[in-house]
């Protein structure tokens, strides 16, 4: 059965936000101490309806994803290319690209800036701003149209304490604050999406979002293999009960 497209489009905010907040942070575009998973799958249960989606995953040589397949429809992927300056992704529905993304990579080999446009014909692209400690500090947004040029409609800043991990991250689209535990004991030491953005070093613990003044509290618990590498992320969600819970099968 073909993947629905609204959840898709659902794995794409997960993908991605994990990519850019929770992953951690080694050399970019190397193969070191990167573990290769070699499924991954996402099964999401929210106000009363469950779905889930199974990836297989492809590296090339240097350990960088190329691909991932839904394993229940070929034509439903992600796939990823790279040059030394950028990089893109293409997302297919159906065989049919839905989004096409380029990500721009600075002399540190971090993403600096992207361009993204879908099948709706709406293009936005994105800013990166570094600290002296290679951190990922500022995030902004823009609506891109000839017409117009960039608009800026959010930015997101981000603070981190002395272990590298962040501990705060705000957006000023919707006012929202949010703060993150983690364990101490749990180093984050798996990587999919891309070796290119800078994350946390530890285990999410718990995340808590405050916009408007409704918090919203998530709650993350983790499984480990024999040999000690990531299994599942239960991420659960405290006042609604809505679970996503992520498992890892590796090279």
């Amino acid at each position: 059965m073909s993947i629905s497209r609204n959840l898709f489009y659902i794995l794409i905010v997960f993908i991605f936000a994990s990519c850019q907040k929770e992953f951690s942070n080694n050399d970019p575009g190397t193969s070191q101490s990167i573990l290769k998973v070699k499924t991954y799958t996402e099964d999401i249960t929210s106000g009363g309806t469950h779905s889930a989606i199974t990836f297989n995953l492809a590296y090339d040589a240097s350990n960088r994803l190329t691909s991932m397949i839904s394993a229940a429809s070929s034509g439903d992927k992600f796939v990823f290319q790279y040059s030394n300056s950028s990089y893109t992704m293409d997302l297919y529905n159906s065989n049919v690209v839905s989004i096409h993304e380029v990500f721009f990579v600075n002399s540190n080999q971090f993403v600096d800036s992207t361009v993204q446009y879908d099948d709706g014909q709406d293009t936005m692209t994105e800013k990166y701003i570094y600290n002296s400690a290679l951190q990922l500090t500022t995030l902004k947004e823009y609506d891109y149209s000839q017409l117009t040029g960039a608009i800026l409609f959010n930015v997101e800043n981000y603070t981190y304490d002395s272990n590298g991990n962040m501990i705060q991250s705000t957006e000023s689209d919707n006012n929202s604050v949010t703060t993150y535990d983690y364990y101490s004991n749990l180093v984050n030491d798996v990587h999919i999406f891309t070796p290119y953005l800078p994350g946390s070093k530890n285990l999410v613990k718990t995340t808590a979002s405050n916009i408007g003044g409704t918090i919203t509290t998530i709650n993350h618990t983790y499984t480990f293999d024999s040999e000690n590498r990531l299994s599942t992320e239960t991420a659960t969600e405290d006042t609604t009960g809505d679970v996503v819970i992520k498992t890892y099968t590796y090279y």
